[in-house]
């Protein structure tokens, strides 16, 4: 049997001995495939997707429920563990931050801004009606007052 790679001499190496070894290593170049690697691209979610997710996977109740979801969304329950592991941990340091206690104090002096802005509102509209209310009686006692000087 005749195999090409065996032999030392091909076609072009007997016309030209010259360029025997430099054409065989151009023609072993242009034969071999280079494997491509495909890149698997990974996917990330955002922290308001992980929180909507987990809540949707807390809401159900059956085991083989949550099982499907899982299957749906293309997660594995490990995910689900680490997101809920990371969400605990952040909303304790959130609470041991300074930051975050300025902001609850911030909130909490807005809140009382806005219930005294709505009642010194209901004082004033009061004491608006109130001024209605006696310059319309002091109208009408005077004037029979007056009637009555005449």
């Amino acid at each position: 049997m005749y195999n090409k790679r065996t032999t030392t001499t091909s076609s072009e190496e007997a016309i030209n001995p010259a360029l025997g070894t430099e054409a065989v290593q151009k023609s072993n170049q242009n034969t071999q495939v280079k494997a491509s690697k495909q890149k698997t691209h990974r996917r990330k979610f955002s922290p308001s997707d992980k929180l909507k997710i987990l809540e949707a996977f807390d809401a159900i109740d059956n085991i083989k429920e949550r099982g499907e979801f899982l299957r749906k969304a293309g997660l594995y329950y490990a995910s689900i563990v680490k997101w809920r592991k990371q969400l605990n941990e952040k909303k304790s340091n959130q609470s041991n931050s300074k930051s975050h206690q300025l902001k609850l104090i911030h909130n909490q002096i807005v809140r009382e801004n806005l219930t005294l802005k709505k009642k010194l509102a209901q004082a004033e509209a009061i004491i608006e009606l109130q001024k209605k209310v006696s310059e319309l009686l002091s109208q009408h006692i005077l004037e029979p007052e007056m009637s009555g000087e005449k």
